[in-house]
């Protein structure tokens, strides 16, 4: 997880900025953000150009291959292990690295609000908007003792509340944090929307349909029929609409794919099968509120992301395994494959690959074994496209491992340049590490993708 963030460039660009202008006043209050900022200068500067392409006519293929010594950042979790939030993550254990990576995205932002608050103007307060964020067309309307009514199309009011409401916005919400929008109809009433943040974005994949991430998006605005009394004038019983929108997208965009699901037969299982991701993702218009759909046409089109890194869960089950990550170097055209101190040039196909739909017959034919196997405990996914020759034993491996403690590779950055690559990576470009033939493959699945916004 420390990897995959120090090469993503508006996080790398923010603690670089902290690092060179605030140390001093940081130093104190922001024991998380300084071992950040010591975690990033553990990966060395090959080169630097005032654009990408410069930058890819600087570097020489030999600099590509120069990786640090492998390094174990005791300061990170020094400061960890004083933090309340992280009170359940014993070094030595395997811990879920979703579950990592929210709080310490938690711990960055609490600290960043620390400090803005002390150096803020008096008076100064509230929320902002996440910067580059897409947001929904409606205009708000006068405040009503639950929220505020928002107008809508055909001036159709709707009552709207915040959850989980960030009072005050970070660095660290502006790049990760998004919002969602939860509707509610019920027949009689205006309608009620909550607007939650959300960072990452949680994509449910277990059920057959999913097949890839655009399905597992529009599954999330899928509608849900509920029946309950809410007060409405046509008495007890009423049938009510639930949907939940996207309202608003974040630079970078974080998804988690939800891997893990409990069975009344065998507990928590993995789910196996591959889920579909792309280089470049295009968000469906399905995902946003429908006033909001016919807007992107002025805007230049549906809102684009390009993939710059991905953090697999190898392993059979739920209670164990081992985390590796493949993450786009910032010149927009290298991958690097990281697995503890095993460090190698990927292709892009190479990650495309990763990103391939399950084969729908392997699938169904897991499926039916499952059906006859007699033992109910037996993880229904996990022969999904498994072969006798990569079925190998697992050991778990600490998290201080897979969270940091691999070896350091060489990092780069430029100047003057935000997004990375200013126009798409052909799928051949890059090259590759000769593969060690000792290797095993163990059918790694994608758990947490990071989607960086591509401007138009």
């Amino acid at each position: 997880i420390l990897q995959v963030l120090v090469f993503c460039v508006p996080f790398y660009e923010f603690l670089d900025q902290v690092g060179k202008r605030a140390a001093h006043s940081f130093k104190s209050e922001t024991p998380l953000v300084d071992a950040m900022i010591m975690f990033m200068r553990e990966f060395k500067i090959i080169d630097s150009a005032v654009t990408v392409e410069q930058l890819r006519l600087r570097l020489k293929d030999s600099e590509l291959e120069q990786y640090g010594e492998p390094v174990i950042p005791e300061y990170v979790y020094d400061v960890i292990k004083r933090l309340p939030r992280f009170s359940s993550m014993r070094r030595g254990h395997q811990q879920d690295a979703e579950e990592f990576l929210g709080f310490l995205l938690e711990g960055l932002h609490d600290e960043c609000v620390t400090v803005m608050r002390a150096i803020a103007p008096v008076g100064a307060s509230g929320p902002t908007s996440p910067r580059n964020s897409i947001t929904s067309p409606t205009s708000p309307g006068a405040t009503t003792d639950n929220g505020w009514l928002e107008v809508g199309p055909k001036q159709k009011a709707a009552v709207t509340r915040s959850s989980g409401t960030i009072v005050t916005e970070s660095p660290v919400t502006r790049i990760f944090g998004g919002k969602l929008r939860s509707e509610l109809r019920v027949p009689g009433l205006k309608n009620s929307v909550t607007l939650e943040p959300y960072q990452p974005l949680q994509l449910d994949i277990g059920a057959a349909n999913i097949n890839n991430i655009t399905d597992a998006l529009k599954g999330l605005t899928r509608s849900e029929t509920l029946t309950g009394e809410f007060n409405s004038p046509r008495g007890p019983g009423t049938t009510a609409a639930k949907q939940v929108f996207i309202e608003t997208l974040p630079p970078v965009l974080i998804l988690h794919l939800k891997r893990f699901q409990y069975d009344n037969t065998g507990g928590t299982q993995k789910i196996w099968k591959k889920v579909g991701y792309p280089l470049e993702l295009e968000i469906p218009k399905e995902v946003f509120p429908p006033p909001k759909r016919g807007s992107f046409a002025a805007k230049g089109g549906l809102p684009k992301y390009r993939l710059i890194g991905v953090v697999y869960h190898h392993g059979k089950n739920a209670s164990g395994g081992h985390y590796t990550v493949d993450v786009r170097r910032q010149e927009g055209r290298e991958w690097i494959r990281m697995d503890d101190t095993v460090i190698r040039r990927v292709r892009s196909d190479d990650v495309a690959e990763g990103g391939s739909e399950e084969d729908p017959k392997i699938l169904a034919r897991a499926l039916e074994e499952h059906k006859r196997d007699q033992n109910a405990g037996k993880n229904i996914f996990e022969s999904v496209g498994l072969d006798e020759d990569e079925k190998a034993d697992e050991e778990e491996t600490p998290w201080s491992q897979v969270n940091g403690a691999s070896s350091t590779p060489g990092g780069k950055k430029w100047s003057g340049v935000v997004n990375g690559a200013g126009t798409a990576t052909p799928s051949t470009a890059g090259k590759r590490t000769p593969r060690d033939k000792g290797g095993l493959k163990d059918n790694k699945v994608a758990y947490i993708l990071f989607y960086q916004q591509v401007n138009t």
